[in-house]
């Protein structure tokens, strides 16, 4: 609870009990239900002398923090160093009485703050005859109202298709987002954790209850910021809170069973089939899942939501996923504990093109690539949790195991030019510079190289994190706290592969053929501990903290050339994935140089001073500075090429961090926050860099070490504020601006070699690299019900980079200096009335790249899109939800490329049995347009690349929901 706030209200408690005394203190004492451990409200609360003689009249409350009923509470001002009687009344319950003893130091907060709640047992049913009457209500479907701070979403106020799973309603919650991997932001700011009425739901993993929560359970949406443990244990609100997103279900959900099931089955032999179970009781959640497809496909016909071509998953793939979770919390909810688990297994077909530049300090090299690769991975992990609350003490740990299994199987090919190839060809280059004989493709190319890989791996972890905080001076209103958090992980990799790798220089004529074999097999353990006290004095809150970690990985990194062996060279028949049957062939086939085995340590002392400070009797104004010492302790053992290192090193490294927070009430129900926030952080190059050796494993890019690097210094500042406005329940804006800059940072000297067209690599230390960013963030919603939507994000991003790309044999090696702006604007305006829902969409990205070298050209790129979406209801209780949207690009390399692709979907849908069995036709890109191109720029260069996608594809959908309650007791 936000102690101040509270203590407005209290103030008017019992003034006439020596209410001129300065020693008197307030007391907070919580009350429930002694059966279910439910809030009671709205009672009355009478102050006792020990010989029963009235007092005063106390205040019945209870907290409310951004709209969620945190506590039932009842309260006053009292003198210290006395005893008391609470006399609790209320017309549901039977009278208590409870004991109060005041006794709190001169250093307490004034505030008595008792761990133990004051139970009370219900009255008899009493039985109760009403006769109503009848009435005719028109329910106003408001999109979106402001309780506190917490922001509420009516769920039924959105017009989503039937069978829609939760994701589809956080897409069209205005001011929020959710990206293709279940990450959810809204106006702006990322949502840590997704609860389902008000507790975890398969933590950890949100896309879990993304794609498998039905939206037609949900009732309301909400978003706030979650009360702390500290909090639940001395009722002090904490500066910084996580903001949640909290998914209240139906009343007709929250009990019993509810299950819905789905199949689905399409043109071009596309299914799906999905089902979802779910128990609720008074103390817990029971549910199971499962889910199976070959769609791979994040598309819904009617989304206004963040979807773009490029955010199509890659490739074909079919998944099959399973998964259960039980939660249980005791009726006080003092105590939780969950287990959940989640199983998959998954194949996948993707094929690559790309085409890409890399810039050199004198003009550039210019490459392309085609990958054709299959993998197939089986995943399993599971997750217990509890936490408990007892006295002054809070407890929490949990145990997480994650096991996976996987095979890849690739083939490429690839070449090199030094002309851009799209100057003779517009396609096809590739299959030019592969076709036997000699063509105008081939006369500008450096190299061309075709590979053909398998792959297999398994690694399992498992890890145990616990914390306590523990204030042991509760009793005596003093909210002094330890905090104690303990860590240990330890995880076990194997990795094995095979490749035959064929190389042919154009230039020379020489041709390097490679059949390798690569054995990689990796422990890892870590654990921490912490042990922290921090001292609370009125608004002043000093703390210190030690912490120790140590992290230890061991690895051998074992490659063989099997082209050295003279039955296994260019030409000889062996499939791949064989291998010599004799110890001693595998030791002549080995390759010291770039074979090596490695153990590394590394240990962190860090002490830290924490002060935080807020200025009373002023709208919250509050300080916060962070100063930790950390030392770092390396050690390495290091083996290769017959040699053995056996290297040290300690460093101390100094990072602080300061914030600023003030927040301003406004007029007409108006408020405004700003913050600032500062912090330093230090990065020390691996101490692998100081080892002077050379690793030509991959011949076109052969690395080096460089043992005279400096430990980088990243300065960031971020500046951001955001407008409240409760009278019209909206979001004035969100703003931020972020501003950072690295002194010594840690990049890639490239050098290249024209003859070979393969480039020599070493860390190196550059400076000049800074970059800044910025959003803003307006949503906007008008008419008497709320029925017109509208939403704004723009955004930037420039970044000075530089970079140190040389020629082979060159005299002069200049920086590069590039610098590149991204400007970024995305719009809606929907229109909601009786069923329909129609919206219009664009958005628009520009991309300025600009370099210092004089043969550099200047790179303009533009991505828009814009659209439309509707859901409308259609004769015969036909739904019709569809969406067309025109995607054009320009400004790209590969001409193929700068296109307008008129993407269309579409779906229609019938319920019968009411509304319990769902009948559907989906369509997805019904003109045959769509495809997947993304484009990436650096310093180093720019990549531009194509993926398979999903083709277009018709698909029926049968749906049905079940829903059994308990039956009521007679």
């Amino acid at each position: 609870m936000q102690r101040h706030l509270l203590l407005l209200c209290f103030l008017i408690c019992c003034a006439t009990v020596n209410a001129e005394k300065t020693d008197s203190i307030y007391f907070l004492c919580k009350v429930a239900d002694a059966f279910t451990g439910d809030y009671i409200k709205d009672g009355e609360v009478d102050i006792l002398s020990t010989d029963s003689t009235f007092l005063c009249k106390g205040r019945w409350t209870y907290s409310d923090s951004n709209g969620k009923i945190e506590a039932s509470l009842v309260a006053g001002k009292l003198p210290n160093n006395n005893k008391y009687i609470l006399r609790l009344t209320h017309k549901d319950y039977v009278t208590t009485y409870h004991a109060l003893s005041l006794r709190l130091p001169k250093r307490s907060d004034d505030i008595y703050y008792p761990t133990e709640k004051i139970l009370m047992r219900k009255l008899p049913m009493r039985q109760k005859e009403r006769t109503l009457g009848e009435a005719v209500v028109t329910a106003t479907k408001i999109k979106m109202v402001m309780k506190g701070d917490t922001i509420v979403y009516n769920a039924d106020a959105f017009q989503l298709s039937q069978g829609s799973m939760l994701d589809a309603l956080i897409e069209q919650l205005p001011g929020a987002q959710l990206n293709e991997d279940g990450v959810i932001t809204v106006n702006g700011k990322r949502i840590s954790s997704l609860l389902v009425n008000g507790k975890d739901f398969f933590r950890g993993d949100p896309k879990i209850a993304l794609e498998n929560l039905p939206a037609y359970m949900v009732n309301k949406v909400k978003v706030y910021e979650q009360q702390t443990d500290f909090e639940k244990l001395t009722g002090v609100k904490e500066w910084e809170r996580p903001l949640v997103m909290d998914v209240n279900l139906k009343k007709e959900y929250s009990i019993g069973w509810i299950a819905n099931a789905e199949a689905a089955y399409g043109t071009e032999n596309k299914y799906l089939g999905r089902v979802f179970a779910l128990r609720f009781t008074d103390c817990s959640r029971l549910a199971f899942f499962g889910n199976i497809n070959n769609t791979n496909d994040t598309r819904r016909a009617g989304s206004k939501g963040d979807w773009t071509p490029s955010y199509l998953p890659n490739g074909l793939q079919t998944s099959r996923t399973a998964g259960g979770e039980y939660n249980y919390e005791d009726r006080q909810g003092d105590f939780k504990w969950n287990s959940n688990f989640n199983v998959s297994h998954t194949d996948n077909h993707t094929v690559t093109s790309t085409n890409s530049e890399s810039f050199l300090s004198s003009g550039s090299a210019f490459s392309q690539s085609n990958d054709d690769s299959r993998s197939h991975s089986i995943d399993f992990k599971t997750a217990h949790t509890f936490s408990l609350l007892k006295g002054a003490a809070f407890h929490n740990g949990n145990v997480n195991f994650d096991y996976d299994k996987n095979k890849y199987q690739t083939s490429s090919m690839a070449g090199e030019f030094e002309q851009d190839p799209f100057n003779l060809v517009s396609t096809g280059a590739l299959d030019s510079l592969f076709t036997p004989g000699t063509n105008a493709l081939q006369q500008i190319a450096r190299y061309r190289r075709s590979q053909m890989a398998r792959s297999y791996g398994e690694n399992w972890s498992i890890s145990a994190p616990y914390s306590l905080m523990w204030v042991p001076f509760q009793g005596k209103g003093i909210n002094d706290s330890f905090d104690f958090s303990i860590f240990a992980q330890y995880d076990k990799h194997s990795f094995n592969r095979f490749d035959n790798y064929d190389l042919r220089y154009f230039k020379t004529g020489e041709t390097d053929y490679r059949n390798r074999y690569t054995n990689y097999p990796s422990r890892h353990y870590n654990y921490n501990a912490k042990l922290g006290y921090t001292f609370r004095i009125k608004e002043f809150e000093p703390g210190i903290s030690y912490q120790y970690a140590q992290d230890y990985r061991s690895g051998r990194y074992d490659l063989f050339r099997l082209d050295r062996l003279p039955d296994w060279a260019e030409g000889t028949a062996h499939e791949l994935g064989a291998l010599p049957s004799s110890n001693t062939e595998m030791e002549q086939a080995l390759d010291i140089q770039n074979s090596e085995h490695s153990q590394k340590w590394h240990r962190t002392h860090q002490v830290a001073l924490n002060i935080r400070y807020q200025i009373p009797n002023k709208p919250m104004t509050r300080f916060q500075l962070s100063l930790p010492l950390r030392f770092e302790l390396d050690h390495l053992l290091y083996n290769r090429s017959e040699r053995h290192f056996d290297l040290n090193r300690t460093r101390p490294l100094f990072m602080p961090s300061a914030s600023f927070q003030k927040s301003i009430p406004g007029k007409n129900k108006t408020f405004y926050s700003l913050s600032l926030d500062y912090n330093m952080s230090r990065q020390l190059p691996s101490l692998q860099y100081d080892i002077d050796l050379v690793n030509d494993a991959n011949p076109l890019y052969v690395q080096y070490g460089n043992n005279g690097l400096h430990a980088s210094t990243t300065h960031r500042l971020k500046l951001s504020s955001m407008g409240m406005d409760y009278q019209h329940y909206q979001t004035l804006y969100n703003v931020e601006f972020s501003y950072q800059r690295t002194r010594n940072a840690i990049a890639t000297e490239r050098t290249y070699m024209p003859e070979t067209g393969g480039y020599k690599a070493r860390p190196v230390n550059v400076n000049g690299n800074w970059s800044t960013d910025g959003s803003l963030w307006l949503t906007r919603q008008w008419g008497k019900k709320k029925n017109v939507a509208f939403s704004t994000n723009t955004s930037y991003n420039f970044n000075h980079s530089v970079d140190m790309a040389n020629i082979d044999g060159a005299t002069d090696n200049a920086l590069s200096v590039f610098k590149n702006l991204y400007l970024h604007e995305q719009l809606s305006l929907d229109y909601s009335k009786n069923g329909w829902n129609i919206g219009a969409k664009a958005r628009v990205s520009y991309s300025h790249l600009a370099g210092n070298r004089a043969d550099f050209n200047t790179i303009n790129a533009w991505d828009y899109n814009y659209g439309i979406t509707a859901r409308i209801p259609i004769p015969g209780g036909i739904g019709l939800s569809t969406d067309f949207t025109i995607f054009s690009r320009r400004g790209y390399d590969d001409p193929s490329l700068n296109s307008d692709d008129v993407v269309w979907n579409m779906r229609l849908e019938r319920s019968v049995l009411n509304g319990n069995l769902t009948f559907a036709v989906d369509g997805f890109d019904i003109l045959h347009n769509l495809s997947k191109v993304t484009r990436t720029v650096n310093a180093q260069g720019r990549i531009e690349s194509y993926s398979n996608v999903l083709p277009s594809y018709f698909m029926a959908h049968v749906i049905y929901k079940l829903n059994i309650q308990p039956k009521k007791k007679k």
